[in-house]
């Protein structure tokens, strides 16, 4: 007696949409890997941004009122002006007198200008074998002010150099496998402040008061953070 013939079992419509979206998810799983460390660095060099803009307002809130700019300051014999501030970003400087007049010795001006602030506090653990070398967040260095040993709660000076590029501190074997800490300023973009004088209602003014409102920008090249600071005369 013959065998009966076995008819091949095609795929309905419900069970290939099925395989697909099975498919779909399969490959989607590296992409949302990849987006979610994506998302996870940036929300990490935001919260830095943000912690590095509050301590440079914390280094705002420290200077003198007569300190910051706006400045009102007076012209020396020899036409020029002394700057509180150093590391000015070229070509922010603007001088103009109170009357309209060329600045000449003995005038009273105002400066106006933005200054960069530098980096303050950044860490790092030192590697254990040589080259004791540590790599900085915002290299090339234009100017290393300071680098110290991190010994408890104190901060101790010591001697470093900077590497042939200027983006990394060369430390002395004694730092080996500790955390040092450096202040310096970067050439890339960092914080800038900028001021303004305000009338009593906390209005915008060309003439000198006893009100500033200070901007600290600071870029590090993601998404930037803008904070303002009221100051008033002591």
């Amino acid at each position: 007696m013959p065998s009966p013939v076995r008819s091949a079992r095609a795929f309905t419509l419900i069970e290939v949409m099925i395989g697909i979206a099975i498919l779909a998810i399969v490959l989607a799983i590296p992409r949302s890997a990849r987006n979610s460390v994506q998302g996870l660095a940036l929300e990490a060099g935001s919260r830095r941004v943000l912690r590095n803009a509050r301590v440079n307002l914390d280094e705002l809130r420290r200077q003198g009122f007569d300190r910051l700019p706006p400045e009102l300051l007076t012209v020396a014999p020899d036409g020029t002006v002394s700057l509180s501030q150093p590391h000015v970003v070229p070509g922010s400087l603007e001088i103009r007198t109170l009357d309209g007049k060329p600045p000449r010795p003995g005038a009273r001006v105002v400066a106006e200008y933005r200054f960069s602030l530098p980096e303050r506090g950044e860490a790092h653990t030192v590697p254990s074998r040589a080259p004791h070398r540590v790599e900085l967040i915002r290299g090339p260095v234009r100017e290393l002010i300071g680098v110290f040993l991190a010994t408890g709660e104190t901060l101790q000076p010591i001697p470093a150099s900077l590497s042939k590029e200027r983006k990394a501190l060369v430390l002395p074997a004694t730092a080996a496998g500790r955390v040092v800490v450096a202040d310096y300023l970067g050439e890339g973009p960092g914080a800038e402040a900028w001021g303004s004088f305000l009338s009593e209602s906390l209005q915008p003014t060309d003439q000198p008061t006893n009100f500033k409102l200070l901007h600290l920008q600071r870029n590090d090249g993601g998404p930037g953070v803008h904070l303002t600071l009221l100051r008033v005369r002591p």
